[in-house]
């Protein structure tokens, strides 16, 4: 029998995200292995607190087919070298970062006593570090190319980024010094699920003109003295105050990713899809495929005979089929909301799922966006949990409509987001 099983885990990184998803093609007996992780945007942690709760690399695949790196910070960087050194990866898609942002973050690292030798110098140069890891195909981005107009089932299947544009070649090969390829955001499709992104930050001509300013004033250029550890300490902080000063905390750059399933028409398919959280303990469990035994617990051998959770309406001819999820990192609403819904307009009505940007920090809220995303079926938000979380995006969120669900992930408790498509005929 032909079918497509998906299974979309959440858990939280240190106020980060950690978004691991499946796809099994039963016809095909082959599995599409994804990650999306975000770090949150502030640099302040909390000390004597684990800066990564996920563990177990056991858990994640041998290899991962795309690995997608929404926002940086210091935790987020080390989750990475982990992966990378544990994992086989085959795509992975981040934005690009300037040097001087490289810098700053770097120094993140250093401040927060990290193992930081190899992510050092995974910054010094992050195009030729990933390539010597290996992996197949590396795609920095850096601006959006057109938003996809077509529906998703009509979409080409293939890797769709366009080259940057010439002037922005020019400004990368100029803080590079050599010619780093970078692509504007666009999408792929892979085992018939659309991959759509989109990347949004600072202009890159502001990132080269502040560079160029700062390092051309004669006091920005430190004098040799006999303590050449504390001159580099001494500039690096003044620099970074600079930085911070002129751009702020949010100036790195964000990948903003929908994933949902090309064919999902209820004219076509027998579907549904269910949501449950599990503790800690049970994410090794959770990451294992449906064998469809009794002690099965991804909730997919149980949801066809009984409406387990409010999900099952894709029956309808009428209703858009809403599997997809939408994973806006730590964007900063309030900024981007605007341009959010412009490029994401043709998938819109396909979102089940949403994570809150930047843990649900008040200051990155807008409440438009639910109306934006209003539906009659449930929509879940889903939030890491972090001491910036705010009580008013909350109340927000479950207070404007019933069909919304506000979901808390933590250090303990996870949720999974899994389902099946079968084409009509194969049920018979």
């Amino acid at each position: 029998m032909r079918g497509k099983y998906f299974r979309f885990l959440f858990e939280n990184l240190d106020g980060g995200l950690f978004h691991t998803g499946s796809i099994y093609d039963k016809k095909r007996q082959k599995n599409l292995n994804f990650v999306y992780m975000t770090g949150n945007r502030f640099r302040s942690m909390p000390q004597n607190e684990s800066l990564i709760i996920y563990k177990n690399e056991k858990d994640l695949p041998e290899v991962i087919d795309i690995l997608v790196i929404g926002s940086y910070n210091a935790g987020c960087i080390n989750k990475l070298m982990e992966i990378l050194k544990n994992h086989k990866i085959k795509t992975i898609i981040l934005p690009y970062l300037a040097p001087i942002q490289r810098i700053v973050l770097g120094e993140e690292i250093k401040e927060h006593n990290f193992t930081g030798k190899v992510a050092t110098r995974f910054l010094q140069d992050p195009y030729q570090f990933l390539k010597r890891c290996g992996i197949e195909n590396v795609c920095f981005l850096s601006g959006n190319g057109a938003p996809i107009t077509r529906r998703p089932e009509e979409m080409d299947k293939t890797i769709c980024f366009e080259q940057a544009d010439a002037e922005r070649a020019a400004i990368i090969r100029e803080m590079e010094g050599y010619s780093v390829p970078v692509m504007c955001a666009g999408y792929m499709v892979k085992q018939d699920c659309l991959f759509y992104f989109g990347v949004y930050g600072l202009d890159l001509r502001l990132l080269a003109e502040f560079t160029k300013d700062y390092f051309s004033h004669i006091e920005n250029i430190p004098e040799v003295s006999e303590n050449a550890n504390e001159d580099y300490r001494n500039q690096m902080q003044r620099l970074i105050r600079e930085f911070l000063r002129k751009f702020g905390f949010s100036s790195m750059p964000v990948i903003v990713m929908f994933e949902g399933m090309l064919h999902a028409s209820p004219f076509e398919n027998t579907s549904y899809m269910t949501e449950q959280e599990f503790s800690k303990g049970k994410t090794g469990e959770m990451k294992h495929a449906c064998r469809k035994t009794e002690d099965c617990s991804c909730m997919i051998r149980c949801t066809y005979g009984r409406d387990h959770d409010l999900i099952q309406n894709h029956k309808d001819p009428l209703t858009e089929p809403r599997f997809g999820v939408l994973l806006l990192g730590n964007i900063n609403l309030n900024r981007y909301l605007p341009q959010i819904r412009t490029r994401f307009q043709a998938v819109i009505p396909r979102i089940r799922a949403v994570t809150l940007p930047n843990s649900g920090s008040g200051e990155d809220w807008n409440h438009q966006i639910l109306n934006i995303l209003r539906a009659n079926e449930r929509i879940y938000w889903i939030c890491s949990k972090h001491d910036m979380t705010s009580a008013g995006v909350i109340s927000d969120i479950v207070l404007s409509s019933p069909s919304n669900r506000f979901l808390t992930i933590d250090s303990n408790w996870g949720c999974c987001l899994s389902g099946y498509l079968i084409p009509k005929e194969d049920m018979d």
